[in-house]
């Protein structure tokens, strides 16, 4: 084991220890081995020594077009949605395949995810409506079960969080095409129609081979909210079990990020900001959101974002007072949003 700066020269090397940041969050884990993204992150967040277990020298040096983690992302996350699209498919179409089948469509992506913090990111670059039940299906699972990790949850609660985030939404394959791909908003009417899925996931779940109780209570009560105003129970605070908790945040955090029909998504700093208003506003979990918000926009230092007014930026250094509202360079400029109020960080780019 060899401590070294982090640098181009250790690319390809095996890290012999996890990194943390200062906030104590995981950036890399033990086992990793190290492409030039790493690099990137490891330098954003001013890490000044890793350990290492291969010597530099030793070391072939990847290709610079398109490192590992990316290609493996791009592979890994369209085999998924393909999958996991094929299965919805059949549930929609009648026939109910047994959980194990979407386990195998899931977790192989949920494994790299939970090892490689770029995953995250990349998920939240990709643009367009196409498979949105789908991905968002997907995307819930992953923020579900990431979650579950920052919370200190054991392996096996992290990856039921995942299949229940999975599967939350699976009810919509109960429900009319035409009103899932509405490019409006719904009618009081076609809304009233639209909440059933909570109730028709529930009873799919409850009938799928290998699924239980648990999960089917997920799918049905990820709309309630601690304050009563949620559905289809009117449930409030702790009458709501901690994992649907859990999968209310992670539901909300994607439906803000990810574009819909009727709308283009937001940049996880919005998405963060509206998760922290819904928690101060009693509708959901403050330890949940807090952990979450700390994790997800720490996970953007060093990354580049478009503003609200169109231009260009770098994530610089997250204000522990308001993390929403980072520090940012324009050129070779930097602005404090905390100090530019009407400006806030719109979108994430590659």
């Amino acid at each position: 084991m060899t401590e070294v700066k982090p640098s181009h020269s250790i690319i390809g090397t095996t890290l012999a220890q996890d990194v943390y940041n200062e906030y104590g969050l995981l950036l890399l884990p033990a086992g990793a081995t190290l492409h030039q993204s790493d690099i990137r992150l490891l330098e954003a967040h001013n890490i000044l020594a890793v350990h290492v277990v291969a010597a530099p020298s030793t070391i072939d040096m990847p290709t610079p077009v398109l490192h590992w983690s990316e290609t493996e992302a791009a592979h890994q996350y369209a085999d998924a949605v393909q999958k996991t699209g094929y299965l919805f498919k059949q549930i929609a179409s009648g026939t109910i395949p047994p959980l194990n089948r979407f386990n195998e469509a899931f977790y192989p992506l949920l494994d790299q995810v939970l090892q490689r913090l770029e995953f995250l990111q990349f998920i939240y670059l990709k643009e367009g409506t196409e498979d949105y039940t789908y991905r968002h299906s997907l995307h819930v699972g992953i923020v579900s079960a990431v979650i579950a990790k920052l919370l200190g949850k054991s392996h096996e609660d992290i990856y039921f969080l995942g299949q229940a985030g999975l599967l939350h939404d699976v009810g919509k394959m109960k429900i009319a095409d035409e009103l899932l791909s509405k490019p409006t908003h719904l009618t009081d009417e076609e809304y009233s129609v639209m909440k059933l899925h909570t109730e028709y996931g529930s009873q799919l779940l409850l009938s799928m081979e290998g699924a239980n109780e648990q999960l089917a209570l997920c799918a049905l009560l990820h709309h309630e909210r601690l304050d009563g105003t949620g559905y289809p129970e009117r449930r409030t605070k702790e009458t709501i079990p901690f994992e649907c908790q859990i999968i209310s945040v992670a539901d909300v955090f994607d439906a803000i990020c990810t574009d819909r029909v009727y709308r283009k998504g937001s940049s996880p700093f919005e998405a963060a900001n509206v998760l922290w208003e819904l928690a101060c506003s009693g509708k959901l979990n403050p330890f949940i959101v807090s952990h979450f918000i700390q994790y997800i926009v720490v996970l953007y230092v060093g990354s580049s974002a478009l503003l609200s007014n169109g231009d260009q930026v770098e994530v610089i250094m997250i204000h522990t007072d308001e993390p929403m509202r980072p520090l940012v360079r324009r050129g070779e400029e930097f602005l404090d949003l905390r100090e530019h109020r009407s400006l806030r960080i719109h979108k994430m780019i590659s």
